[in-house]
């Protein structure tokens, strides 16, 4: 069985978990008292996020404004009196 998925799904999932990565190594790194381990939390919180973001970003669409009808022609009674 395949599975296949859309690119820009692959695309927004690769993006959120390099994102996520990223902020658990960096959140690992700044803590003052030494080596410690990274906020998982916070890094699945931002690459849903950023993944949320982006898919929204990507696919939704305004909604194009409808065609104005095109008004009905006026007949002047005034103009040609064999037309009433």
């Amino acid at each position: 069985m395949t599975l296949q998925i859309d690119p820009l799904a692959a695309f927004v999932f690769v993006v959120a978990v390099a994102v996520a990565t990223g902020v658990f190594k960096y959140t690992a790194r700044s803590h003052a008292t030494g080596p410690s381990r990274g906020d998982l939390v916070g890094a699945i919180a931002s690459g849903a996020c950023v993944g949320t973001l982006l898919l929204a970003f990507l696919t939704l669409t305004p909604v194009p404004a409808s065609p104005a009808l095109p008004e009905p022609p006026t007949i002047s009674s005034s103009a040609d009196p064999a037309v009433r």
